[in-house]
């Protein structure tokens, strides 16, 4: 009787004590006492997961942080490794011990050049990486990876895949759509608003003008080359651009089907904080040159013309193609402040501005214009009213700066032509036709 009372004693009090809301430890917890710890080999492979197409530098590896969260949420091992003087040369592997049939999160953050380590895993939210300088990811390109629900068993090989925090992006010029005369040579090439730090387990995005390098990741002088490289098609070898994730979203609410298209106000805070490329170009052609600055392209980024984000570890492929004279477009788009012009701009007109002549007589006249793809207005209306008036017949000139003019009958006429930018002159020619003279004695 003692020994069954006892027993109903202890029933009671553990079923009032549940009545009562009292605590008991986790049975998460109380379920990992009884679990066996086992060894496990955690394998980390950047070849898999990142970026395709990648130059060494890309798979430079020369320091790891790696953290395991139970399924709680707690940090339950941590640990760093280094190259030493040398980086790994294939996967990275690490022998643990965790308990067997437990899920956990695996993290890993490579080439910080520190250990980096969070108690919980809703830490991880505020880890961000800092860049020093926008290359700086010679030293090894900022990697992460994030694997949850892993499930333990003896002797088993987790393979986490690291993903580049950075984007790649892959510029070439195509030069098979400027006229013959225009030469173009790339001197420079960088991103304009590169972040200069990332959320590393959270999408990221550049928040103001002071979390950004003015001028970011950039190419210049012999390294340009590759843009340089003129193929059978007009086009070039690419060049590629890094940067840490931009994620700025959507350009516009109405869409838009051209980057040509993609272009802020001076006033709109994103002009400051979205990521563009900006390519500086030494131009000749048969009338201009590039004389105290560069010719500058630029253009902003994104998945689209209707789209700002730069995403990690993916690769943008961009095919910059100017047209005709390559200068096509002015201002933030396209700056040729710095091009001049071969010779002194002019309009001389020919013969004179007042012209007398007898009907039946044919008369030329012309301007002389430079350069000669000056916009240029040869007076086509003041000619058509002449002609209906009877005064002359014409026929213009085939490059459209002159015209002959065959007298039908007496008056006068008026024509005026104009040059515009950068010439901004004009002629006014004056035509009057008399009855042939007559001759006799008196």
């Amino acid at each position: 009787m003692e020994g069954n009372s006892g027993r109903t004693y202890r029933i009671l009090t553990l079923c009032t004590m549940l009545m009562a809301g009292c605590s008991f430890p986790d049975l998460g917890r109380l379920s990992e006492e009884f679990a066996e710890e086992v060894p496990v080999t955690i394998e980390i492979d950047w070849n898999r997961y990142a970026v395709k197409a990648s130059m060494p530098d890309e798979e430079k590896v020369t320091d790891i942080s790696l953290m395991v969260f139970d399924e709680m949420g707690h940090l339950e091992r941590d640990m760093y490794m280094t190259a030493g003087r040398d980086t790994w040369k294939g996967n990275i592997t690490a022998g643990i011990s965790l308990l067997s049939g437990m899920k956990y999160t695996i993290c890993a953050c490579a080439n910080f050049g520190y250990k980096v380590s969070a108690a919980d895993i809703g830490d991880l939210n505020g880890i961000r990486y800092h860049m020093a300088y926008p290359d700086e990811y010679r030293e090894g390109m900022p990697m992460y990876a994030f694997m949850e629900d892993v499930e333990i068993v003896e002797g088993k090989t987790v393979r986490i895949g690291l993903e580049r925090l950075m984007a790649r992006i892959d510029v070439s010029l195509d030069r098979s759509m400027l006229s013959e005369d225009v030469m173009l040579e790339v001197t420079g090439i960088r991103i304009g608003n590169c972040p200069r730090n990332i959320a590393v387990f959270r999408n990221s995005r550049a928040e103001d003008e002071s979390s950004c390098f003015a001028a970011g990741f950039s190419h210049k002088g012999d390294g340009c080359s590759p843009l340089n490289r003129i193929r059978y098609d007009g086009t070039s070898d690419a060049l590629s651009l890094y940067m840490l994730e931009n994620m700025q979203g959507t350009f516009s609410s109405t869409p838009i089907t051209s980057h040509v298209q993609k272009v802020f106000r001076d006033n709109d805070p994103r002009s400051r904080i979205c990521s563009y490329i900006e390519m500086d170009m030494e131009y000749s052609s048969d009338t201009r040159y590039s004389a105290s600055a560069p010719l500058t392209y630029r253009f902003y980024l994104g998945d689209g013309p209707n789209n700002l984000d730069v995403e990690r570890n993916c690769l943008y492929r961009i095919t910059v193609t100017p047209q005709d004279d390559g200068l096509k477009g002015s201002g933030w788009r396209v700056d040729k402040s710095g091009i001049s012009y071969k010779g002194t701009p002019h309009l001389y007109a020919y013969p004179s501005g007042y012209i007398r002549g007898n009907i039946g007589d044919e008369v030329h006249i012309w301007c002389d214009v430079w350069p000669p793809d000056t916009p240029f207005d040869i007076g086509l209306e003041y000619m058509l009213d002449d002609k209906k008036d009877g005064i002359y017949d014409f026929r213009i000139d085939e490059d459209g700066h002159g015209a002959v003019l065959t007298l039908k009958s007496p008056g006068s006429g008026l024509i005026y032509m104009e040059a515009g930018e950068p010439v901004n002159d004009a002629a006014l020619f004056v035509i009057e036709v008399n009855l042939p003279q007559v001759s006799g004695s008196v």
